[in-house]
């Protein structure tokens, strides 16, 4: 599983650096084998003026879908654990639609079977000649 920060505009401390990995593999540990993983982008949008200027961009990618968090704050880590959060509520809802979605036939049309479902049918003895 990969893990993928990109900065622009604003240098992370390790300290920071590493409570951000921590806080990604933790994430991405929950969906286990599913996990393949997220890309982390941070921007200071004003530079050295301050204010909610950090813009932040998650994505997480699993084998099933895919999430993608914006998100803006004045505190990178408050902001990032803010990011984390919200993508872990949307994976999981986005895989609870997945599980509850009905497995439906393809839709034939009108009283049809495919021509190869029916010759085998018929070659089984299931259907009667002629039918």
């Amino acid at each position: 599983m990969r893990v993928f920060i990109q900065t622009q505009g604003l240098n992370l401390s390790q300290e920071d650096s590493e409570h951000i990995r921590q806080r990604l593999r933790q994430l991405l540990g929950r969906f286990g084998d599913k996990a393949i993983g997220a890309s982390l982008h941070l921007k200071d949008i004003n530079g050295p003026r301050g204010g909610v200027d950090k813009d932040c961009q998650l994505v997480i990618e699993l084998e099933d879908t895919t999430a993608v968090v914006h998100d803006r704050g004045s505190q990178i880590r408050a902001l990032v654990d803010r990011a984390l959060h919200r993508a872990a509520h949307t994976i999981s809802k986005q895989i609870e639609r997945i599980r509850e979605r009905p497995l439906r036939a393809p839709h034939l049309g009108k009283g049809r079977t495919p021509g190869r479902n029916r010759r085998m049918a018929r070659a089984m003895g299931a259907l009667p000649e002629g039918a």
